[in-house]
């Protein structure tokens, strides 16, 4: 039996309105390049485990099925299938979100053709919980970038569409605390070059019920600080770990407004300010350009969308 090129990551839990259209995404690109999907199912309580299991029977060369007897939370759910592949290259599905045509195929010829890139990811179609298309995940990116450029602009890397070389699944396995996918993009980033794709790969559901930014979003900024603050500053430029501050605040910012309150404001501001205790007042210009930049795309985008007759809007400025 020939190995894979590709092994496919599915965590999932609580996911049956979306886990068969999920796979079957991913088994649809499977004639242009092999592919093994391991799904790791952490102890749903609702039909999820019933839909894959169908589907590792009627597929059993492609998909893997793995129930966890007792709920190990989304970090160790994909330790553990990143600790099964198999495949030359390791890509990343969340069980709500799904792959576009075609996706597959692009990243690993990009990354076939460039050996310096470690890790390559594409745009995302945003959809709501029903489905309904309402953005695009970010703006347009550089084909090519490293470390300096991801820490300065942000997380704009969409999960949902990661691919990266088998090379570096020891380390994540070996973390032994928790941590967002921002965590996994800069270390990344910090050992080659990141491609990416200006094309829709995925469709990418904005807080589905069971998003983590949803149910547990105070814990992702806190795992997002510490994911900026432990890049080390030998390997960017001086001014990157301001700038990802100052993005940091920006997006605290926008939250604050959409929930009418100053509370995440108060709380990480004397924070993140005090990590910069000596350029404070060159934080809050950039957290203020920042803010004053985004919210006038934003007003042009939704403007554009309204004259256009769409919904359509990008959802990450960067």
């Amino acid at each position: 039996m020939n190995l894979p090129r590709v092994s496919v990551c599915i965590a999932t839990y609580n996911h049956e309105r979306y886990i068969h259209d999920c796979i079957m995404s991913v088994v649809a690109q499977a004639h242009e390049i092999p592919i093994e999907i391991l799904v790791g199912d952490d102890s749903s309580s609702d039909k999820t485990g019933e839909i894959v299991r169908r589907l590792a029977d009627r597929l059993p060369d492609i998909v893997r099925y793995f129930r966890h007897a007792k709920k190990m939370g989304g970090v160790l759910n994909r330790q553990f299938l990143i600790g099964q592949t198999t495949g030359e290259y390791i890509a990343h599905l969340d069980g709500d979100d799904y792959w576009l045509p075609g996706k597959i195929a692009k990243q690993i010829s990009l990354m076939d053709e460039f050996p310096e890139i470690i890790a390559s990811y594409t745009n995302a179609l945003c959809i709501d919980d029903g489905g309904t298309a309402i953005g695009v995940f970010n703006n347009r990116q550089p084909s090519k970038f490293e470390i300096d450029y991801l820490l300065k602009m942000g997380n704009f890397l969409n999960n949902s569409s990661m691919v990266y070389r088998h090379d570096f699944k020891g380390e994540i396995c070996g973390w032994l605390f928790e941590f967002v996918d921002y965590r996994i993009h800069l270390k990344l980033a910090s050992r080659g070059k990141i491609g990416f794709l200006n094309i829709l790969g995925v469709g990418y559901r904005v807080n589905s019920h069971t998003s983590m930014i949803v149910n547990h979003g105070e814990r992702v900024r806190e795992l997002y600080w510490q994911a900026i603050n432990e890049i080390s500053t030998d390997i960017v430029q001086s001014n990157c770990r301001l700038s990802a501050s100052a993005d940091f605040l920006r997006r605290i910012c926008f939250r604050s407004v959409k929930v009418r309150s100053l509370d995440l404001l108060k709380k990480w501001w004397p924070i993140v300010s005090t990590a910069h205790h000596e350029q404070k007042m060159m934080l809050a210009l950039w957290v203020i350009r920042g803010t004053v930049i985004t919210a006038y795309r934003e007003l042009v985008t939704r403007m554009a969308a309204s004259f256009g007759g769409t919904r359509l809007r990008v959802i990450y400025w960067r």
